[in-house]
């Protein structure tokens, strides 16, 4: 039974691995011809080259995020649906920046839940780009569709502006969990609102526990940035406790329920089992972080924190490529 679960989950991973091939291979030639036109700025110069790359990541991340959707569905983008995608990937981007320029010179004194349009006029420079994307998506959604997004989109904004992980106060556990959580439920829920596809009460669980584990991944390799930036997160939480092996358990049973809540879906097996083994590509490659900052306490007896050498973990050394793709031929869970 064990060789037929690992032939079965090599079949899937080979599924997964053409999907993302195939798409993000379709991505770069549409980011090259058509991305920064569906932006529909009236001064496309008014990009910089380095607001360029790094709305270039951003278009690739949320990429990766319409692989697990249309793996989960079996659906291919519309152009349409490239359009929202590249608009909502570009406010993400330059929210995020605006987010972290304006937290320290916000002198308005006001509390800004529930109102992105008026904060947006108050923390965007003259060019009010974050403005003009969240329109563009605005524009485009379908009246049926329009309030639920926007619905994620505030809890995302609230959490976001209310700046609880920077302030001084200290964050309990189940603080940052929540809103680790919501961060990233939400945001990953934003995308998927965006899709013509029908949106279920059970696939909605599955994309909302995906988000939070994706949120997890991504402040568990910025374990260095985040400390820099004075930013409490669950893996800062755990490192400073000296207890990396519970922040293991916690990322290992999260991976656990997005296999459980995928599963419990109602959808179709087979899309279910490929879109899992997307997933596993960025869970495999954070369990070789994992890793590293369990050798790391192991033998330093707590996480160098303030040392970027030490903690920042580089994918492009062969030793933890080659770890990534033992854990990657494993099984998920």
């Amino acid at each position: 039974m064990k060789i037929i679960r690992l032939f079965s989950h090599w079949f899937y991973l080979f599924k997964a691995t053409v999907w993302l091939f195939a798409a993000f291979f379709r991505a770069a030639n549409y980011f090259k011809k058509n991305a920064l036109a569906d932006l529909e700025l009236p001064h496309p110069e008014l990009l910089t080259s380095k607001e360029k790359r790094r709305l270039k990541h951003y278009f690739y991340g949320t990429t990766y995020l319409s692989i697990i959707f249309g793996t989960l569905q079996n659906h291919f983008r519309t152009p349409r649906e490239k359009h929202l995608f590249s608009n909502l990937a570009a406010l993400a981007y330059f929210f995020d920046d605006l987010a972290d320029a304006f937290r320290n010179h916000d002198e308005a004194k006001i509390l800004w839940k529930n109102n992105p349009e008026d904060y947006g006029h108050a923390a965007d420079d003259d060019r009010k780009l974050a403005l003009h994307f969240l329109s563009n998506v605005y524009r485009e959604l379908p009246p049926q569709d329009l309030q639920p997004f926007k619905n994620y989109l505030l809890r995302v904004f609230n959490v976001e502006t209310d700046g609880r992980q920077q302030q001084d106060k200290f964050l309990t556990f189940k603080d940052l969990e929540k809103i680790t959580a919501e961060k990233g439920g939400c945001s990953v829920l934003m995308f998927r609102r965006i899709l013509g596809n029908h949106l279920t009460t059970a696939e909605e669980s599955a994309i909302f526990q995906f988000g939070y584990l994706i949120q997890l991944c991504d402040d568990i390799f910025d374990i260095w940035f985040d400390e820099n930036e004075g930013i409490q997160t669950l893996p800062i939480h755990f490192a400073k406790q000296k207890n990396i092996a519970a922040m293991h358990l916690l990322f290992e049973k999260q991976v656990a329920v997005v296999a459980e809540k995928f599963r419990a879906s109602g959808l179709p097996k087979n899309q279910i089992e490929t879109s899992l083994r997307v997933i596993h590509f960025v869970v495999s490659v954070t369990r070789v972080c994992l890793r590293h900052y369990l050798f790391l306490e192991k033998n330093e007896g707590t996480l160098p924190l303030a040392d970027r050498k030490k903690m920042v973990v580089d994918m492009e050394k062969w030793g933890n490529r080659f770890w990534s793709a033992a854990f990657l031929v494993g099984k998920l869970v």
